[in-house]
């Protein structure tokens, strides 16, 4: 059925998200009401409307903006989570072992955030550890990451635009409307274009590896005042590799290609100061740990056996800025990436 949905859509020049959901008879719910949550984040390297600090193989921002596809709901058609509610693991009876869930440490405050949700949602404005934090996940490319607020913007909190760069989630920000790829975390348009989000990783791991390692943590709830089949994923499985996330191209256009791996592979993104780089996640997995020269700041990705998953973290230890990511997308948005496989 699936594959049959997305050779329809192909077919189309700009097909949408809500032909393939449709297609699936899982779409449909009433979004929840908007709240207060997470502050917008900016570094300090980069002066109001003057472009993101040019990255070697950064996409131009502009160039950016013209590829913005509609992805088929509207603004906040995906609704965004504004007020979440949490569980302590013990009266968690809703995830199987083996679901994803996203995991967060900081500060002492550890978190759960389970795929099965976030699906539904894409945004979580949340405060961990009495910091604003914005989850955001993008199911099309297989990418989490958190982003920090600053003191000095209280409310401005993260929406979803209904619209793809790259068959990545735009997001905008609710004070100035400004819209934001989730992966780069640039401002594309708006009163704050070219200003860069300062980004909190997350692992990619399983309920029982996360509970197991964190019994002292809490997960995200399915009281999120909105209507979703919850545990019916839209795109397919990911504990059977089945629909979408099994293989096969991207739905939406992408500004770069490249087959070193299968466009939905996963690697490891990492960026410091103007260099991008892939590692390969298979590899980290086998070798257990994988270091490598990201303009010249030594990482070191190595395998948690506990999590069953990959962490990538600096020479002094604390965590680099990585994510998960299917390689189509880290391609797409940094074609000039150096790549360890």
């Amino acid at each position: 059925m699936w594959q049959e949905m997305v050779a329809m859509v192909d077919q189309t020049p700009n097909p949408s998200r809500r032909q393939v959901l449709k297609g699936l008879g899982v779409i449909g719910g009433v979004a929840a009401a908007g709240g207060l949550g997470a502050w917008a984040a900016f570094s300090d390297d980069d002066g109001p409307g003057t472009p993101a600090a040019g990255a070697s193989g950064d996409t131009d921002l502009d160039a950016l903006a013209d590829a913005i596809v509609p992805g088929g709901p509207g603004k906040d058609g995906i609704p965004p989570i504004d007020e979440p509610k949490f569980l302590s693991a013990s009266k968690v009876n809703f995830l199987h072992d083996d679901e994803p869930v996203f995991g967060l440490v900081r500060d002492g405050d550890v978190r759960a955030y389970p795929q099965q949700v976030l699906v539904w949602h894409e945004i979580v404005n949340d405060t961990v550890a009495g910091e604003p934090i914005s989850v955001t996940y993008c199911p099309l490319t297989g990418t989490v990451v958190g982003f920090t607020g600053l003191p000095g913007r209280p409310g401005a909190t993260f929406g979803t635009s209904g619209k793809l760069v790259n068959s990545n989630l735009l997001m905008y920000d609710r004070p100035t409307d400004s819209q934001w790829p989730q992966v780069p975390g640039v401002a594309i348009t708006g009163e704050l274009y070219g200003k860069r989000l300062n980004t909190v990783p997350l692992v990619w791991t399983s309920w029982r590896a996360w509970r197991e390692a964190h019994p002292d943590t809490t997960v995200l709830s399915r009281d999120t005042g909105a209507l979703r089949d919850y545990g019916a994923d839209p795109y397919g499985s990911y504990l059977g590799e089945s629909g979408y996330y099994a293989s096969g191209d991207p739905i939406f256009s992408v500004q770069h290609t490249d087959d070193r791996f299968p466009p939905k592979h996963v690697v490891m993104g990492v960026r410091a100061d103007n260099v991008r780089l892939a590692i390969d996640k298979n590899l980290v997995r086998e070798e257990g740990t994988v270091e490598a020269d990201v303009g010249g700041t030594t990482v070191r990705a190595e395998w948690d056996d506990a999590l069953a998953t990959a962490r990538v973290l600096r020479e002094d230890g604390s965590e680099a800025d990585f994510m998960d990511a299917m390689w189509f997308c880290w391609y797409a948005y940094y074609p000039d990436t150096r790549v360890r496989a």
